[in-house]
């Protein structure tokens, strides 16, 4: 996960923690409704595209996640939010995204699909 905040549109993503603990920030540090928490080794989540997140504090020093993407979705981008991005652009390709059709975890029925 990087130290900046970042989001993708062509795409979601499934994050596995492999190793360590960290403070992670899911929605951008400047959202009222942003969500921090700390993730540990064997720990997943699921960011949708468009939902902003990053690194705030590698906890032990070993932090390490690996990044996952469904089958059939594009290359992954990395959007900042900041100007000179094609925001409507950006907006559209998330919009037409379609949701997963199987829980990265759990198959056929997982909370993924509960959406």
């Amino acid at each position: 996960m990087f130290p900046t905040t970042h989001y993708h549109s062509t795409t979601h993503e499934v994050l596995c923690v492999a190793n360590g603990r960290a403070l992670l920030c899911f929605g951008g540090e400047d959202n009222p409704d942003k969500v921090e928490a700390e993730l540990g080794a064997g720990d997943v989540i699921v960011v949708p595209a468009g939902v902003g997140h990053r690194l705030l504090e590698d906890k032990e020093g070993s932090f390490q996640m690996v990044g996952s993407y469904p089958v059939d979705s594009e290359q992954w981008d990395m959007c900042y939010g900041k100007k000179g991005e094609k925001k409507e652009e950006i907006e559209q390709r998330i919009k037409g995204l379609k949701w997963f059709c199987r829980d990265p975890l759990y198959g056929d029925k997982g909370p993924v699909l509960d959406v």
